[in-house]
């Protein structure tokens, strides 16, 4: 999404101008491997453009009579639910692709990518809008739509890694992003600072990223790839307790509006969390 409800409540809009890359080539790291981590920077640059804002006018809040916070406890169930949800779309997506010839097509006219990439950023920008709006149903379709794209994309994958890797890669994953996620949920302490410097640190990759697409460093990548999964650990812990404090502030929202808006922030922090950690522990197919 290009912005977020702003959990500090400050009574502002701010809207980002941002610019979507297009998907970088799809090509083989110095050790001859795949890197899909290369095809997602997408991700990187939407989960670092969720950080506008969007707060209700003095005006809006009156409009809705009595409405009252959403329950904070409901609003992260939904969160985390709806995140499971569209994970479990994202696997069997790229189960289906990844065993079809997709990409042997691709090889030969890359135009699905280019198709592919717009199509995310249009669903990205459209649930923004419709979640601005409170408009559930097409906040969930458009939301299950690029879960499925993301299906897609991900799934070179199971081509470029043995399949036991990634299972173990996936629960590794899970097992951070749970504690994390839990110490989000659980902690009296502000983590503003801490996700502003995962925020800042998030750009800082994602050109570093860019630059080594050309230099190729195998010891670029790995850096990278830690910081990448030190970052995403950290916004774990944040976006848990941002989904709690715009669950308390955006007064008349849907609870599953905000639960599907949670999810695409944990959606996202997960992803990036999996994908670092595939580069540094996954087996390359020989």
């Amino acid at each position: 999404m290009a912005d977020y409800f702003d959990p500090n409540n400050n009574g502002s809009y701010n809207q980002q101008n941002s610019q979507y890359p297009q998907y970088p080539q799809y090509q083989s790291n110095p050790q001859g491997q795949y890197d899909p981590q290369q095809m997602y920077q997408q991700q990187m640059y939407q989960q670092s453009m969720n950080r506008g804002a969007f707060q209700f006018a003095p005006g809006q809040q009156q409009a809705y009579g009595g409405a009252v916070a959403a329950d904070v406890n409901d609003v992260l169930t939904k969160s985390f639910l709806f995140m499971f949800l569209a994970l479990l779309v994202t696997g069997i997506t790229s189960l289906i692709v990844a065993r079809s010839t997709f990409w042997l097509s691709v090889v030969v006219n890359p135009a699905p990518l280019i198709i592919f990439a717009i199509l995310e950023i249009a669903c990205v920008i459209g649930a923004n809008v419709a979640m601005k709006k409170n408009n559930l149903p097409l906040s969930a379709v458009l939301f299950g739509a690029y879960s499925i794209l993301n299906g897609v994309t991900l799934s070179i994958i199971f081509l470029a890694y043995e399949l036991g890797s990634i299972v173990q890669v996936f629960f590794v994953a899970a097992a951070i992003f749970g504690a994390m996620a839990l110490i989000g949920a659980t902690t009296k302490k502000d983590l503003t600072n801490l996700g502003m410097i995962c925020i800042i640190g998030l750009f800082g990759i994602i050109i570093a990223s860019v630059v080594n697409l050309f230099l190729k460093s195998s010891g670029m990548d790995y850096v990278i790839s830690i910081i990448g999964v030190v970052i995403f650990t950290g916004l774990t812990a944040y976006d848990v307790q941002k989904i709690k404090k715009l669950a308390a502030t955006n007064v008349g929202y849907s609870p599953m509006v905000l639960g599907l808006y949670g999810a695409m922030e944990l959606y996202l922090d997960f992803i990036n969390l999996f994908l670092y950690l595939l580069r540094l522990m996954g087996r390359a197919k020989s």
